[in-house]
């Protein structure tokens, strides 16, 4: 039991890693240099702080393999409970995982371009300004993605802890909820970009503000369940 519960409270301190890593890139770093509005404000802001724009990818990608290990770990902790529910959970979360890294290169392009010296006497600089920004809006396209499987791998989470009793049901009522805001911020950019709002992106953060906080926390404080968890392993 001492190994399940500490195996439960690796799973969290995975899930906070991947959690601030991700943050850093795609909330600090993305708020203070991209201005999606304004090209030539935003070319400038990435050749000024050049490190900080290069330490935002760096943590994202390092977020997805941070990721990858609370996949695998919860894999481990549910895997006796509903091992079909659980493959759906780590599936989308490895495709989730891949896309993320993948979709950093748009980053990478972008940066390349706007501190490259070649490519600043290559193009004029409307031309140098106009490709790098649509770096930074296929990355956001590329994000998007990204959470239609976070949508699927947190659903089957939430599924996976009310089914179990392994952590309070509450927790996966919030990640079920929370899942649900992903695929409709996803498709509203993707099928009226004229007409998305920023009020669905920060809606769909809202409701995500209680759901992941609060699970990574029981986690790593209580644990789960023992007698349940030994009741499916062992009974």
């Amino acid at each position: 039991m001492n190994s399940t519960k500490n195996t439960a409270r690796l799973a969290g301190l995975f899930w906070l890693l991947t959690a601030a890593t991700a943050s850093f890139g795609l909330v600090y770093v993305r708020s203070r240099l991209i201005v999606f509005t304004d090209a030539a404000a935003t070319v400038n802001n990435i050749i000024a702080f050049e490190s900080l724009f290069r330490a935002g990818i760096a943590s994202f990608i390092l977020s997805q393999i941070f990721s990858v290990f609370f996949g695998l770990t919860i894999f481990r902790l549910f895997k006796g409970f509903n091992k079909t529910l659980t493959m759906v959970f780590l599936t989308s979360l490895l495709v989730g995982a891949g896309i993320g890294v993948v979709n950093s290169l748009n980053n990478l392009g972008a940066v390349t371009l706007v501190t490259n010296p070649d490519y600043a006497r290559a193009f004029q600089s409307e031309q140098l300004n106009a490709i790098a920004m649509t770096f930074l809006r296929m990355n956001n396209y590329g994000i998007g993605l990204m959470e239609i499987f976070t949508a699927l791998y947190m659903f089957s989470f939430g599924l996976l802890i009310i089914r179990s009793g392994y952590l309070p049901q509450v927790l996966g009522i919030l990640l079920m909820i929370g899942a649900c805001a992903f695929p409709i911020n996803t498709f509203t950019k993707i099928l009226t970009p004229q007409f998305h709002p920023a009020l669905i992106t920060q809606l769909t953060m809202l409701f995500n503000a209680f759901g992941p906080p609060a699970t990574i926390l029981w986690l790593l404080i209580k644990g789960v369940k023992e007698k349940v968890v030994g009741q499916f392993e062992f009974g």
